[in-house]
């Protein structure tokens, strides 16, 4: 049994590791010329994505999350981290390519290169989130059927087979990088340079979110503590039971918040905060695609007339009701003023989170 829990961590911790570099790769050589990719000798990674530097940095930053555990020497708390941080690393990419610069390319009239991109990540992008790639070896060692390979029970009770039915042609050499860096090129392929530097642009403004994202939930858990000393201290001082007893499940549930948000020097905890916007924002996507396409009694969104229209329907039907609705729980409805008549005029309540506006549309 114990020697069946390290393997199985074993193989947890390489596999994570292995997705995460072959990432760190394939988003460097997204900086290199469109000819590359279809060269059979790949070019020097260049400066312009970051280069060997931003790699460097990235496993650099990775070390520091695993220090920073409660325990670094638990193979299972590492275990967990690498996981959780490997599927927000690929949640940050496929939001942003998928989202943030289709929207960018359709707005500005850049409708060619938004099409260029729509056509190619629906071959691109799955294999980055849940495809099956078997290596060289599975032939020799199969999964009983009806077995999902991607099953956390099937992991449990076949690791190695597990693994080598989906850890790529050859899972145990470094430089089995061709599938992540080949879907990760085949998105931005047959951009000209201006656009890949638009796509850049939009894969740094999604870190620059996902750091955002953790310190409006800190500052909210800064905010949820004091509420709460300051609500213990007026207890203790009016020394009255009855406000003790009405406030205790109040103070209970404010406590329990502060102990989990202000936790978020933890990577496990802050990964997960992570991960959670990102899949709600993929949920939120896809129903304002399907909700767009009602409306607008259309197969697709793909012109610009069309996009600016929907922009204009789901700002006034449910941008604005929803940015109200969560201005008067702030208690400032009053800073959105009036029903607005154009999506430019919708203004977001002050110091609200992405996360609480994207609940709330």
């Amino acid at each position: 049994q114990a020697a069946l829990r390290a393997l199985h961590l074993s193989l947890e911790i390489v596999g994570a590791l292995h997705d995460m570099v072959s990432y760190l790769l394939g988003f460097a050589q997204l900086g290199n010329s469109s000819n590359c990719f279809y060269a059979l000798n790949p070019e020097p990674l260049t400066p312009d994505w970051g280069g060997t530097e931003r790699i460097g940095t990235e496993l650099q930053e990775i070390q520091k999350m695993i220090d920073s555990l409660q325990n670094p020497l638990d193979p299972s708390k590492v275990a967990q981290l690498l996981a959780i941080h490997r599927e927000v690393m690929f949640l940050q990419f496929d939001a942003a390519i998928r989202h943030r610069l289709r929207e960018t390319f359709l707005s500005s009239g850049n409708v060619s290169a938004y099409q260029s991109v729509t056509d190619r990540i629906c071959h691109a992008l799955p294999p980055l989130s849940n495809s099956v790639i078997q290596s060289a070896f599975a032939s020799q060692l199969r999964l009983p059927q009806l077995l999902d390979p991607q099953s956390c029970r099937t992991l449990m009770h076949f690791p190695w087979r597990t693994f080598l039915m989906d850890g790529g042609l050859f899972p145990v050499t470094v430089n089995n990088t061709i599938n992540i860096s080949y879907n990760m090129q085949l998105c931005l392929c047959d951009l000209s340079d201006a656009d890949r530097r638009v796509a850049h642009g939009e894969l740094a403004a999604m870190q620059l979110l996902m750091e955002d994202v953790l310190q409006n939930s800190c500052g909210c858990a800064v905010e949820d503590h004091a509420d709460y000393r300051a609500s213990l201290a007026k207890s203790k001082q009016e020394n009255l039971a009855e406000i003790m007893d009405s406030s205790a499940n109040w103070l209970q549930s404010r406590k329990k918040t502060c102990r989990v948000l202000l936790r978020h020097h933890d990577p496990v905890t802050s990964c997960n905060l992570l991960r959670s916007f990102l899949i709600l924002w993929k949920q939120l996507e896809i129903l304002k695609a399907e909700w767009g396409r009602l409306k607008l009694r259309t197969e697709d969104i793909n012109t610009v007339p069309l996009y600016k229209e929907f922009c204009e329907q789901y700002g006034t039907d449910v941008l604005h009701p929803a940015m109200k609705a969560l201005a008067r729980q702030m208690g400032a409805e009053e800073e959105l003023g009036e029903p607005v008549t154009s999506i430019q005029h919708i203004r977001f309540p002050q110091g609200a989170s992405e996360i609480e506006m994207k609940v709330y549309q």
